[in-house]
């Protein structure tokens, strides 16, 4: 992504900008950051959290590597920026982490914060093409994240990726979805993760995903579907009795996706704006 595409909109002749977002959007931004392009990256979201809540209490001129040293670094000696850089490289790595989010996954964020090079008080500002965006997504059209599907036995593990595949092919066919590629989500197939990790790096608003088992002629599957930030919005257990894998893989499939309830499967609004 260009850094036109994220600078700040000017009213011409005022030199001030057009729009900026209230403080409440900012925070919601700020919770979509901490999920999306900070996990597991306490420091950093410590360190934004500080200088964002600092700007919006009016108290963003004071925003020194001095001050940000010791209120986060400062320990029992003091923070001493002549021979401590943890501020100044912290900074750096913070800039990059956004960068990267709003070229990726926060490439529609409709609110933009970003800390300057040569100092730490933050930017909060709209995108240009946000009204562009809002009035091009599809309402009612969330992009599904599948999982691969985790076999609790060994040898069903064969089973439970082509259940999965086979919910990806149908759901690609259900005109109310839009579904991660494959490839992205195969990625994921016997690793770990956490849910929101998934979200964000399949840019999904929803991830579905579960167990599956066998007892005799009857596999079981118990499915969950999650939101972007995690919480569980659907869960059921499908049984499925047969002997042949392809016909048992493609009903379980069709079963998983005909009872997903539709009131489910809602895009999250994009924050409100001012």
């Amino acid at each position: 992504m260009r850094l036109a595409e994220i600078a700040v909109p000017v009213d011409s002749g005022t030199g001030k900008t057009i729009h900026q977002p209230t403080p409440e959007d900012v925070r919601v931004q700020l919770e979509r950051l901490r999920i999306h392009a900070l996990v597991g990256s306490e420091k950093l979201y410590a360190f934004l959290h500080f200088v964002v809540e600092e700007a919006l209490a009016g108290r963003a001129a004071t925003l020194k590597e001095l001050v940000i040293g010791v209120e986060l670094y400062g320990g029992v000696v003091d923070y001493d920026p002549r021979i401590d850089s943890a501020v100044r490289v912290e900074a750096r790595r913070l800039r990059r982490k956004l960068a990267a989010h709003y070229a990726g996954p926060g490439r529609e964020d409709v609110v933009i914060v970003s800390i300057p090079t040569g100092g730490y008080a933050p930017r909060f500002h709209l995108r240009q093409d946000a009204s562009r965006i809002a009035a091009g997504r599809e309402p009612g059209r969330p992009m599904l994240a599948v999982l691969p599907f985790t076999a609790l036995c060994v040898h069903e593990r064969a089973f439970a990726a082509g259940v999965t595949d086979e919910i990806i092919y149908a759901a690609e066919r259900d005109t109310h979805l839009r579904v991660a590629p494959r490839a992205i989500m195969f990625q994921f197939r016997e690793s770990r993760y956490s849910l929101d990790e998934v979200a964000a790096h399949a840019g999904s608003d929803l991830v579905l995903h579960g167990t599956i088992r066998r007892v005799q002629e009857v596999h079981r599957a118990c499915v969950e579907l999650s939101s972007r930030w995690g919480q569980i919005l659907w869960s059921d257990r499908i049984d499925i009795v047969g002997e042949g894998e392809l016909d048992v893989q493609e009903r379980m499939a069709g079963a998983i996706l005909e009872r997903l309830p539709r009131d489910a499967l809602r895009e999250p609004a994009i924050p409100k704006v001012a």
